[in-house]
């Protein structure tokens, strides 16, 4: 049981962390690399819903 407590404390603080992160500081989290940034994106929840497509984060132009 300590085991659990003790890992749901550690993601508890990653989380957080990620959020500040990727709250208030996004000009760093800019910076880290594309599948890095993709992750923590998605973990903090920022993520749900965007379109995605298979080259990436992005959907393509419609003008294009």
């Amino acid at each position: 049981m300590q085991m659990f407590i003790e890992l749901m404390m550690a993601l508890l603080v990653f989380w957080l962390a990620t959020n500040f992160l990727m709250r208030f500081l996004p000009g760093i989290a800019t910076e880290l690399p594309l599948p890095i940034y993709e992750f923590l994106y998605a973990f903090t929840g920022s993520g749900e819903g965007v379109p995605r497509d298979p080259a990436g984060i992005f959907p393509p132009d419609p003008g294009s």
